[in-house]
């Protein structure tokens, strides 16, 4: 799929029903009304080696890999893995209140367990089945495909502005007042955030 030759400062920022919109389309094998959300299998690669700006958010259709029998999931690459992080959110349709699909988020960790700031929602459509014997209408995904909204999170600046974009916390502790009982790699995490 080429993308379409967009305008000088066109932006796309689709909300979280709005991209639902393409999305069905999509699966539906209907005519997309602009080409700006590329096919790509995005969680087999590191973060910044994908298309797009690193300071926007990036669009991507995917075929669904998801183990379905798993309740975890990750996604390996050359340099780190994507992995779940909290539950499914439900995207509800404005007007009508109704569930119309589910937001999953990945986060994008370096080597073994370096979690880094790139972030990857998974948006999938969600049909309704009634079922003769319940009385009540079950949730069931719907397709094989998702898209996906990259981006990049901005880390907040603490412990007198020494964290910036690109800091590991490690590099932040020479900032931190020491004591003669400790050195800097007794200090943790929960340490930082006082």
């Amino acid at each position: 799929m080429e993308i379409a030759n967009l305008p000088i400062g066109f932006r796309f920022n689709p909300t979280d029903a709005e991209l639902l919109y393409y999305l069905k389309k999509k699966v539906l094998s209907l005519p997309l009304p602009a080409n700006v959300i590329p096919e790509l299998e995005a969680f087999q690669f590191n973060p910044w080696d994908l298309p797009g700006g690193l300071n926007e958010n990036r669009f991507f259709f995917c075929k669904r890999k998801k183990n379905l029998m798993s309740k975890c999931s990750s996604f390996s690459t050359d340099c780190g893995y994507w992995k779940s992080s909290g539950k499914e959110k439900q995207i509800v349709a404005g007007e009508s209140n109704h569930v119309i699909g589910m937001m999953k988020t990945f986060v994008f960790y370096q080597g073994r367990n370096m979690k880094t700031q790139w972030i990857m929602q998974e948006f999938t459509i969600v049909g309704h089945l009634k079922t003769p014997f319940l009385d009540q209408r079950l949730m069931m995904k719907v397709g094989n495909w998702v898209v996906c909204r990259l981006y990049q999170r901005r880390m907040r600046a603490r412990n007198h502005g020494a964290a910036e974009l690109g800091h590991s916390i490690a590099q932040t502790t020479p900032f931190l007042p020491s004591s003669s009982s400790s050195s800097s790699s007794d200090i943790s995490s929960s340490d930082l955030d006082e």
